[in-house]
């Protein structure tokens, strides 16, 4: 199984911020949740945890803490369904 990274894009229209996972030669130009096109930039992927309009009290340090455990959760929850899926 090839896992694809994934990418946080904010629509600067209707200034949504979404994950979206795809190859890395792919590049999204055109936000799926309001339709416009070339409204999209792509953001680095630590800001998944940020919330858009919310003051930010941890350090980053914790951040970065929080992220990998995620990524952890993320990861042991595809090997299950991976090996579920292959039992299948």
């Amino acid at each position: 199984m090839i896992k694809m990274p994934r990418y946080v894009y904010y629509c600067e229209l209707c200034e949504k911020v979404f994950e979206q996972i795809h190859s890395i030669k792919a590049k999204l130009e055109d936000c799926h949740l309001c339709g416009e096109q070339g409204s999209l930039k792509r953001l680095p992927s630590i800001t998944r945890i940020i919330k858009t309009g919310q003051k930010n009290t941890q350090r980053p340090g914790q951040i970065v803490k929080q992220h990998i455990e995620e990524a952890r959760q993320d990861m042991k929850r595809e090997k299950e369904d991976s090996a579920a899926e292959y039992k299948s």
